[in-house]
């Protein structure tokens, strides 16, 4: 009896759960691995370490269609801290491109932003615990930034 209910109750969670990321940068996300995105993009054309500190390396990867990868090592199996990019999707449907409006952005994302200045707009989704930034020049959209912690600080 124990069993039934212990599969009822995984069984509801596992209902319940939705992917990690439903947002995607570039044919990217935050809950893929080093080895996830270069299987989908190739392998990148360009790196570079960015910082290293008590936690280790940062390593920055450029990618063939121009998305930028932030990863705490090199290690292949690692998450994607940080994806810089120019087209955002959500659910596998295009959301924002670069180019486009900041006024377009906002109606695209259905919500109010969590912060806004004049150069940058800033959603944060709490189930999956990212932010989604997007940057603009004279109010045309240059690029997005999607990133587990907040990056206009």
């Amino acid at each position: 009896m124990r069993r039934g209910w212990l599969f009822l109750g995984l069984a509801g969670l596992a209902w319940g759960y939705e992917a990690p990321q439903i947002w995607t940068l570039d044919g990217a996300s935050l809950a893929y691995s080093r080895a996830q995105v270069e299987q989908r993009l190739g392998h990148s054309s360009w790196d570079r370490p960015l910082k290293v500190s008590l936690g280790g390396e940062t390593w920055e990867y450029t990618y063939p269609n121009g998305l930028k990868v932030d990863f705490r090592d090199r290690d292949r199996g690692r998450h994607a801290l940080i994806l810089v990019g120019k087209c955002v999707l959500s659910r596998g449907l295009p959301l924002a491109r670069a180019g486009m409006t900041r006024a377009s952005f906002v109606e695209a994302m259905g919500a109010p932003p969590l912060a806004q200045d004049e150069d940058q707009v800033v959603y944060y989704d709490e189930s999956r615990l990212a932010y989604l930034t997007g940057y603009f020049v004279q109010d045309r959209a240059q690029e997005f930034v999607l990133s587990r912690f907040r990056v206009d600080k």
